[in-house]
């Protein structure tokens, strides 16, 4: 099993490009929630009061965008998250400061969370005339446990990107059964075993999902609005019909590896790939989608056929 982000070579590379482009969405979203525990690993100040998210576009010369800008009363706070190793960023990181300070008054406090593989960046910008100091927290040298014994789940997650790569397995197993332990509502549950399933990905460990005979719109999970985006990208070079066949393909292996398992979502895999009919296709999504167990889901498709 192979825990890489960032292979610089081949198709494999071109295949993590394409991972990190949706990693700092959903990454930023789980990271803003979890802001206060990773502030308190990084600087060992604990956060008591709410933080106020402040992000947003910083006008300096020209626009600047930063990952995440927060604060509390008596201080600002600026998080980027780097997935690959960049010689920009400590200058960034110069020019963030100074806007940060322009915008709102008041110098933040700066931290870089280093999330891939190899050596982090260097934690300051130096020139002839200039030094500049910033805190980088190295995420494989953070114990997973720091976040995965949180109550909160988004505290949990971030745990998946701590710790060594080779132990990447063992510690999405930890996540899995500590959001499982905390979170009681099935809809919840399957909005975070989503996410942990996408970050999962970034590592190239391919995780079990338990069947969850659970009431919610799958259609609105992140992997079955991902798998079907990326099956209608996919296909359009090869024309709209056969991108729509893919998109409903991956749509329905979302479905069936959240509802029903990894297991299942292979099973299913060799069956779509002989299907070639747009309608069956669409009925086998809605049968997926409507289906309490996996025998209905399978006797369902058949007698539809």
């Amino acid at each position: 099993m192979r825990n890489k982000i960032g292979n610089p070579h081949g198709r494999k590379s071109k295949e993590n490009e394409k991972r990190l482009k949706r990693f700092d969405p959903i990454l930023k979203e789980i990271f803003s929630k979890a802001a206060g525990k990773l502030i308190s690993v990084a600087t060992g100040e604990k956060i008591e009061e709410k933080l106020e998210d402040i992000t947003g576009e910083i006008e300096f010369v020209k626009s600047l965008r930063p990952d995440m800008v927060l604060r509390t009363k008596e201080k600002i706070f600026h998080i980027e998250i780097q997935v690959q190793t960049d010689k920009t960023l400590p200058e960034r990181m110069l020019i963030y400061s100074l806007a940060i300070k322009e915008k709102f008054g008041k110098k933040p406090m700066q931290i870089v969370l280093f999330v891939g593989k190899g050596n982090p960046p260097f934690s300051f910008f130096k020139d002839e005339f200039t030094l500049h100091k910033f805190i980088v927290v190295d995420m494989k040298k953070i114990d997973p446990d720091d976040f995965i014994k949180s109550k909160k789940p988004e505290e949990v997650i971030v745990g998946i990107l701590a710790g060594k790569f080779k132990e990447k397995p063992q510690i999405i197993e930890k996540v899995k059964k500590r959001i499982v332990e905390i979170v009681k509502d099935e809809k919840e549950i399957a909005k975070y075993i989503d996410s942990v399933s996408f970050l999962a990905g970034l590592f190239d460990v391919k995780i079990e999902v338990k069947p969850m005979p659970i009431e919610v719109d799958i259609r609105k999970t992140f992997l079955y609005k991902w798998g079907k985006e990326e099956g209608l990208k996919e296909g359009k070079q090869e024309g709209l019909k056969e991108g729509i066949k893919q998109g409903l393909k991956e749509a329905i292996l979302r479905i069936v590896q959240v509802k029903f398992g990894s297991s299942k979502a292979r099973q299913i895999k060799n069956f779509l790939q002989k299907v070639d009919d747009i309608r069956y296709l669409k009925k086998i999504e809605t049968e997926a989608i409507k289906a309490k167990n996996w025998k209905d889901f399978i006797r369902s498709i058949r007698n539809s056929n």
